[in-house]
């Protein structure tokens, strides 16, 4: 069995399911994505990398992203933060391409990440801490999806109310493990 569970929705539960389901970034399987010939990361901010506002770069994320160009990935951070010079600061750290003020999941602005790391949506992986915002756009687009656990507790009002919603998706797609326990799902296109 696999250390992690793939998940496929169907009908309009389909855009709301992410492929896979990870407790944090530093789960994310290189060899998965390799696999599926992802070239191109796009990967949320807030929650999802760093807590809410708060953009020091933690040695521990440096390695990361060092990890993922070193494996010969394109990175770009693809959040709807207002532009600002500690972000793009982090950006630069980072050695990553930025896409702030994006009104996440409209799609003209994960096309504008997909330009920044030249890369179509089948050959990127788009990973974040919200259904309703990363995963929906992520699969609205075509591109690989992944949910991580949010970072810390403190958020913008709206999302706290999103995540209401999000609770009922989540709970569905944990019934859909509990009743496919042991089996690998198929993530395949």
């Amino acid at each position: 069995m696999a250390e992690y569970l793939e998940f496929k929705g169907t009908g309009p539960m389909r855009l709301l399911t992410p492929n896979l389901r990870l407790k944090s970034i530093y789960d994310l399987p290189i060899p998965w994505l390799k696999e599926r010939r992802v070239r191109a990361i796009l990967t949320d901010l807030d929650n999802t990398l760093v807590p809410w506002r708060d953009y020091r770069v933690a040695a521990e994320l440096a390695d990361w992203f060092r990890t993922l160009h070193g494996e010969g990935f394109r990175t770009v951070i693809l959040t709807n933060a207002r532009p600002s010079p500690t972000i793009k600061e982090m950006s630069e750290e980072l050695q990553t391409e930025l896409v702030v003020g994006a009104r996440k999941p409209v799609q003209r602005f994960f096309r504008r990440a997909l330009e920044r790391v030249d890369a179509s949506p089948v050959e990127a992986c788009v990973i974040g801490d919200q259904v309703f915002t990363d995963v929906l756009g992520g699969n609205l687009m075509g591109c690989y999806t992944v949910l991580v656990e949010r970072i810390g507790r403190r958020e913008f009002f709206g999302t706290k109310i999103m995540r209401l919603l999000e609770r009922r998706v989540l709970g569905r797609l944990d019934r859909f493990r509990v009743q496919n326990e042991g089996v690998e799902g198929d993530a395949s296109r």
